[in-house]
Parts: C-alpha cells; structure tokens; sequence
C-alpha cells in the first residue's frame, strides 16, 4: 500500500519565523501563538530553537594560514600571497588596516 503525501509543516522554520516577527517574545508566548495556528509545539522546544539559532549566528569561519616560503614565494607572490592571508586571518580589509594602525600605535608607543 502507497502511503499518500501529505503536506508536512517544518516546525523548527516556523518556529524561527515566529521568534523573528516577535523577538520581544518569550518561548512560551510563542508556543501559544503557534499553537493557536495549529501546530504543536512546547516552549521548551521554542526555547532550544531559539537557543540553536544563537549559537549558530556567533559563529566565526576558521581561517587556514599558510606558512611563507611555501608555493607563493617560488612564483614571486609570497608577500602579496602573505598580505591576503594575512586580510584573511583578520576577518576582511577593514580589520587588517584596524589591526595595522594598532600595531603602529603601539610601535610609536614603545619607541
């Protein structure tokens, strides 16, 4: 016997549209609403959606670095090939150039 389709509701999709149209909810008042829209869900579920999702968003990209004197430097690129990893390393150019202006005051600091 063929089992028929029925459409399926991705609870934990409605439960993060719930919590991003009413962050200033709790996990129990969104329950509730998503319960009043047919869909059986407990708070302490909201809460573990909601907890998942933060953890999810505090997340940063690891960044592989290379060691100079590898493939770069036998074509002649190794400090450009350096430079990008090093924009990389920090996250973008805008926190490489804040990273080197730190290292400048330091240095005009200390000399």
């Amino acid at each position: 016997m063929v089992k028929a389709k029925t459409e399926s509701v991705n609870k934990s999709q409605a439960i993060r549209d719930a919590l991003a149209a009413h962050p200033d909810k709790s996990p129990a008042e969104i329950a509730e609403r998503l319960k009043a829209k047919g869909l059986e869900v407990n708070a302490q579920y909201v809460s573990t959606i909601k907890s998942n999702a933060k953890a999810k968003g505090g997340r940063r990209k690891l960044v592989k670095l290379r060691r100079s004197g590898g493939r770069g430097a036998a074509n002649g690129f190794g400090p450009v090939d350096a430079a990008l990893d090093f924009i990389r390393a920090a996250g973008g150019l805008e926190q490489a150039k804040h990273a080197l202006q730190t290292v400048e005051e330091i240095r005009l600091a200390v000399h």
